[in-house]
């Protein structure tokens, strides 16, 4: 019963170092890709785009309650 619970003690202690190790490699990856991305704030700081105008509201139908004349 001893042995069970060191083995199982000793897995989840070898779960959270691993899980430790893979965030912290996460961590530095992200802080590499952070380092050498193509930094474009060093040249003159660039206008965001206007808004796009409103579109036009549609061309009122034809009146089509009342039923077209038919001779």
């Amino acid at each position: 019963m001893l042995k069970r619970l060191a083995l199982v003690a000793a897995a989840v202690g070898g779960i959270v170092f691993i899980r430790s190790k893979v965030r912290q490699q996460q961590a530095e990856q992200d802080l590499w890709n952070q380092a050498t991305d193509d930094v474009q704030a060093e040249g003159p700081a660039t206008p965001a785009p206007a808004p796009a105008a409103p579109a036009p509201a549609p061309a009122p139908a034809a009146d089509q309650d009342t039923p077209a004349a038919t001779s």
